[in-house]
């Protein structure tokens, strides 16, 4: 039995403190007091109430309080603010294992890179198709996992498997910009288009995240595994997919603005649009299908045009 730490209380950080409590003991870092309040007071999560948490489960607005005492910290902090995340907590980190559970990018900085360079510290990385409902409801999870073996059995249980990959630039990369795809996916919903054209985004969505990849030094292979191929499949199929109904939204007519209030949580794909035309730009890549949906998100090209790449 571990003592771990878990930097982030919305839905999925909640999902991983349930899961993790089978076998360990768990501190929760929280941002807002409010959400504090609901896991020590009410034991669940204040975003997903649904996700009912252990008396054992204890949540603090402290760092120091989270991390010192801890063997293990998983960080699920929205991308956007991972590299603040890890200045903060860079005091308190001594020996702990870090475990990335967040996905996105800075620019095309991995978020495994933003550890070492902050932290000084080589992380582990989970990333997979794992919705936070399914997981605090224990049925099978199963996600790709990159870093150190040897805490790999301390994180997983009998319903959240975990495969060893070797190729942790992968695993982060397919992650980060299958939300671009279920984005593009969304709005093809959106405006009432079908499967086949739907089943074309995701073949030409998988195609140019293996060639950003490959790019930023990923093995092909990979993007066939649970973080590639699977994450893209659950984000453009699954219904509780924050980024696909924010395409959706989208595709309806809806503003940006409109989306963020209507949905209420981090939605890392328009993020990651910006970080994957970034990439693209830098390196000079033929991804047509990436470079439409930012038309179309950042300067106003008709949705229609979502499948005219």
């Amino acid at each position: 039995m571990k003592n771990i730490g878990i930097i982030g209380s919305g839905s999925f950080g909640c999902a991983l403190a349930y899961t993790f409590s089978k076998k360990n003991n768990i501190k929760i870092w929280s941002y807002t007091k409010e959400e504090m309040d609901s896991i020590n007071n009410n034991h669940c999560c204040l975003l997903q109430p649904s996700i009912v948490l252990s008396d054992t489960i204890k949540c603090f607005q402290d760092y120091e309080e989270v991390i010192t005492d801890s063997d293990i910290v998983v960080i699920v902090s929205p991308s956007n603010f991972f590299r603040k995340t890890c200045q903060d907590i860079k005091k308190y980190i001594t020996n702990q294992e870090i475990v990335i559970a967040s996905k996105g990018m800075e620019k095309d900085r991995l978020l495994s890179m933003i550890v070492e360079e902050e932290l000084g510290l080589s992380p582990s990385v989970i990333s997979g198709p794992s919705f936070a409902f399914e997981l605090a409801s224990s049925e099978p999870v199963f996600v790709d996992y990159a870093g150190n073996k040897e805490i790999m059995n301390d994180l997983q249980c009998d319903n959240f498997r975990l495969f060893y990959q070797e190729d942790i630039i992968g695993v982060q990369i397919g992650a980060a910009l299958k939300n671009v795809i279920g984005l593009a996916v969304g709005v093809a919903e959106g405006v009432g288009l079908k499967n086949s054209a739907i089943s074309y985004l995701i073949s030409k969505g998988l195609e140019e995240i293996k060639i950003i990849g490959v790019s930023l030094g990923a093995s092909e292979n990979t993007f066939y595994g649970l973080s590639g191929l699977g994450d893209l499949l659950t984000t453009s199929y699954g219904d509780n997919s924050r980024n696909k109904r924010a395409g959706v939204l989208l595709g309806m007519g809806y503003s940006k603005e409109e989306i963020f209030k209507e949905i209420g949580m981090v939605m890392e794909g328009f993020e990651s649009l910006i970080n994957a035309k970034s990439i693209i730009s830098k390196y000079q890549l033929s991804c047509p299908m990436i470079n439409n949906l930012y038309e179309i998100v950042y300067h106003g090209r008709d949705v229609r045009d979502i499948i005219k790449f």
